[in-house]
């Protein structure tokens, strides 16, 4: 791990001797002013950057970093960083980046409801937005700027001709599995992820206001049966999909944000079921296909425009929670270099990051305290965890006139200690700044 560079700034009285007695022996007067010098200098540079120094130092489970200098791209520190690891919450990156990419900033997602096959039924339709909310218009829950479903039955009652007595349902946007089979069943009973359908509300929690809400495994029923309420006390739901009538008649319909505004609220809060859902929709615009198995074909090509090689990836889901998911660190860092330059769009993936200690994932669980203290406000960044991983792929504000993209993994531990280590590590990249070729 050792550098000649590093060897220079840790040892420098013993290389200004060294340069002494060269000087010297060559009968040259000019060693004086390497004596007074060199020291200082290496003394600076060994307090402002020490990143090499704890990398070599390394002790939560295995290391995967690579940093890069946002101005030119050049690889500034780099161990393990072309081996494919587990992601966590990082692969949230790759979804946004590729939900901008395909989808298009000023996106919405629709939900309608429709005519049904008999005059006193209607069909509702899902648009694949997990913000859809059963709570009253003008309350937010976790989405803020969510469609509400009783805008939605205002309509629907407004315009249907009679009673409705029959709510049917249209799932068919997405298809497969609701739950892949990597995911523990914990990530539904701790809140973090729901089923994927297209047709939900409030990510189906069971609290639409609390971010960690037990989620169930009958989204779809939730959705309906919450509308047909709505539509009043006797109205009867029915959860097998069933296709639109050919000669239906739109009765009323309501759109989520922007996917520039649900990025935003993916990152910084880390919502696995967005995600998810995000990642499905790339696919279906793609043309690659509506289930989990049609993710990586789809993020892929998303991203082919973007200029950062996908080759060697494996994507098995859009949020991370699966361990199966193997990316390098190289390759996140050289999306979030894409990303912090604001170029193809993805401005608004660089808006959504954490700020360290302040915002997101970043300001709990502690980060960036103690020795990484002084770095509060000046990484920004996205985290991700599972049970044997901690990693952050972030970018740093600018020292020295240039910037820093990361991207580390502690891989092989569930030691929280790991993520003060990774914080540590990134406020040292952040002290760098422009310093940090010499890393190298």
């Amino acid at each position: 791990m050792t550098s000649p560079r590093s060897f220079l700034r840790r040892y420098p009285y013993v290389v200004a001797l060294v340069a002494v007695l060269v000087l010297v022996l060559g009968g040259l007067t000019v060693a004086v002013t390497a004596i007074s010098t060199v020291p200082g200098r290496a003394s600076a540079a060994e307090q402002r950057c020490t990143a090499d120094d704890l990398a070599g130092r390394w002790s939560s489970g295995q290391l995967h970093l690579d940093a890069r200098s946002v101005r030119t791209g050049a690889t500034v520190l780099a161990v393990r960083g072309d081996q494919p690891t587990q992601t966590g919450s990082t692969m949230k990156l790759v979804t946004a980046s590729a939900a901008l990419t395909a989808l298009g900033a000023d996106h919405r997602f629709t939900t309608r409801v429709v005519s049904g096959p008999s005059p006193d039924a209607v069909v509702l339709v899902g648009g694949g937005d997990p913000t859809l909310s059963r709570l009253a218009s003008g309350k937010d829950g976790v989405y803020p700027g969510a469609p509400h479903l009783d805008d939605l039955a205002r309509q629907v009652r407004a315009a249907h001709p009679g009673p409705i007595r029959l709510v049917q349902v249209d799932t068919a946007l997405f298809d497969g599995p609701a739950w892949h089979p990597s995911w523990t069943e914990s990530a539904r009973t701790s809140g973090s992820v729901s089923n994927i359908t297209a047709l939900m509300v409030d990510g189906d929690r069971d609290d639409p206001t609390e971010a960690y809400s037990l989620r169930s495994d009958t989204a779809v029923s939730r959705a309906a049966t919450s509308f047909a309420t709505l539509l009043g006390p006797d109205v009867q739901v029915e959860t097998a999909s069933v296709g639109v009538p050919k000669a239906a008649t739109t009765l009323g319909s309501v759109r989520s944000a922007t996917v520039s505004e649900l990025v935003g609220t993916l990152l910084t809060h880390s919502d696995d079921t967005l995600a998810e859902v995000l990642a499905r929709h790339v696919a279906v615009a793609e043309g690659t296909g509506r289930s989990f198995d049609a993710i990586q074909t789809g993020t892929t090509t998303a991203l082919r425009h973007v200029g950062v090689p996908t080759s060697g990836l494996r994507l098995v889901d859009g949020s991370g929670l699966s361990g199966d998911n193997r990316v390098p660190a190289a390759f996140l860092t050289q999306l979030m270099r894409v990303v912090v330059q604001h170029r193809d769009g993805l401005a608004p993936v660089d808006a959504g990051l954490a700020v360290a200690g302040k915002t997101g994932t970043l300001a709990e669980h502690g980060r960036f305290t103690g020795p990484a203290s002084d770095a509060r406000g000046h990484v920004r960044g996205k985290t991700g965890t599972l049970d044997d991983m901690f990693g952050l792929t972030g970018v740093t504000d600018e020292v020295g006139g240039d910037r820093i993209v990361f991207t580390v993994f502690a891989e092989g531990t569930g030691d929280a200690e790991a993520r003060q280590e990774i914080d540590r590590l990134a406020a040292s990249l952040w002290r760098c700044g422009g310093d940090a070729p010499a890393l190298r």
